[in-house]
């Protein structure tokens, strides 16, 4: 089989069906590419997951479809297998979710995006429905209506859908050639974007079930499992933009982002979105933060911070004002508790503790609507900032501690310590945030040592 579907298929104890029989797959050599098995009769299946971006490399073509926008060029995919399900062939019940360390797959191919204008966006929120969900399950009708448009086969097509692309500047749903360089069939869906467009609502529309089936939204080969996945947030998307009118302006040039400072871990990329426009009443939003039990040369590198474990978790809630304290053992409570909140505040939340948290439960950490401040920094300047830096420069306050004295008192046993340095992190997360949204910038030292603002729009 070819290189890319190797990766999916025969990784290291994935179980392969062959003539009937059925496979395990005892060794992946993707260096070699050599691929070992041994025929042995088991009660499950797996599922591959992994996780996607893109970059526009060349706008090619766009058009205007009622409310948004349609373009069509050259985009680079980059995806990683992180993992795989393993599913009860009788019940199809998730039997445990096992951790893999690929490298990335990156190929040039056609595709096009269908921009998500942010009154859509709003309106959604606003509604109380899934966005991520949204443009998720439209993604994958999309994908499912191309063979009744385009002589090929939904397998050869893949699809990404991105809350917030830096290059649209707004969410936006992409489908592209599954085959490097690209094969025509995404040309010519463009070409019939409005059609396009129409037959896609007009699946989701006429299917009969309640919230999503193989018939409309869920996809046999989706890397997140399908989820979130949410049917009436994506009839909605497709019905704001069908019934509006032509945005003023759209004749944007897209230029080649920064490189992105994080990948995240179920196919959705880097997850920035702000539901408060949207939203009648106080915004309630939760700042997050956590220590681990090991550190990442413990686990065999950072890539690996899913087996890292939690010494401790802190949430400030805006609601109560209160800072919660979670140990390893409340993480289903910290689950409940983030699921409140209209929006999620962090440093680093995504790259970093929403993959901690990952290890410790199946919970989709990633659809939670987030902000990550380090990601907006790193927009605006191209480079990181730390937390320090930026609390000291813009509010004169210092963190307490570091990871690695964290990491020497979870060894010593002294819990209060760590809870303690946790909660004050938060606190200065929590400031720099509404620092910023009232001043509109945060406060940086550059190399010339002079203090430099950097504006931040949250």
């Amino acid at each position: 089989m070819d290189r890319h579907r190797s990766y999916f298929e025969t990784h290291e104890g994935a179980v392969y069906l062959h003539r009937g029989l059925t496979y395990v797959i005892t060794r992946f050599d993707h260096e070699k590419g050599v691929v070992e098995a041994t025929q042995k009769q088991v009660n499950y299946y797996t599922r591959a997951r992994s996780s996607k971006s893109t970059t526009i490399i060349k706008q090619m073509d766009s058009i205007m479809v009622k409310g948004t926008r349609v373009g069509f060029g050259m985009l680079k995919i980059t995806e990683q297998v992180t993992g795989y399900d393993r599913k009860l062939v009788s019940s199809q019940k998730s039997i445990g979710v096992m951790p893999l360390d690929l490298p990335e797959l990156e190929f040039e191919t056609q595709g096009l995006w269908i921009e998500i204008p942010d009154t859509v966006r709003d309106e959604i929120e606003y509604e109380r429905m899934h966005f991520m969900g949204g443009i998720h399950a439209l993604e994958h009708a999309a994908i499912g209506i191309m063979p009744l448009l385009v002589m090929t086969d939904r397998n050869d097509l893949g699809g990404i859908s991105i809350p917030f692309h830096p290059q649209t500047g707004k969410a936006a749903v992409f489908i592209y050639d599954g085959a490097p360089g690209g094969l025509g069939f995404c040309r010519q869906a463009f070409d019939n974007a409005a059609v396009f467009l129409e037959r896609t609502f007009e699946v989701i529309d006429s299917c009969t079930c309640k919230s999503g089936c193989p018939c409309c939204v869920h996809s046999p080969k989706c890397g997140s499992g399908n989820r979130p996945i949410d049917k009436a947030s994506a009839k909605k998307i497709l019905e704001l933009i069908l019934e509006g009118k032509k945005p003023e302006t759209f004749n944007t040039i897209y230029e080649k982002p920064q490189e992105p400072v994080t990948q995240d871990a179920v196919g959705q990329a880097q997850t920035v979105y702000l539901p408060e426009a949207g939203i009648d009443r106080p915004l309630h939003y939760g700042v997050l933060d956590i220590e681990t039990r090991r550190s990442a040369q413990e686990v065999g590198g950072w890539h690996k911070a899913d087996k890292m474990g939690v010494s401790c978790a802190i949430l400030y809630d805006s609601k109560t004002d209160c800072y919660q304290e979670y140990l390893q053992e409340d993480m289903d409570q910290l689950i409940s508790d983030l699921a409140q909140c209209d929006l999620i505040i962090g440093f680093n939340i995504i790259g970093f503790d929403y993959k901690v948290l990952s290890g410790l439960s199946d919970f989709d950490f990633y659809a939670l609507p987030t902000l990550d401040m380090i990601i907006k920094v790193h927009e605006y300047l191209g480079y990181r900032l730390s937390l320090d830096h930026l609390a000291q420069q813009t509010l004169g306050e210092k963190k307490t501690a570091d990871g690695l004295m964290a990491l020497e008192w979870w060894a010593q046993g002294e819990m209060d310590k760590i809870i303690s340095y946790c909660k004050q992190d938060v606190k200065v997360t929590r400031d720099l945030y509404l620092y910023g949204k009232t001043h509109r910038f945060l406060v940086f030292k550059n190399k010339a040592g002079q203090q430099v603002r950097v504006p931040v729009d949250w």
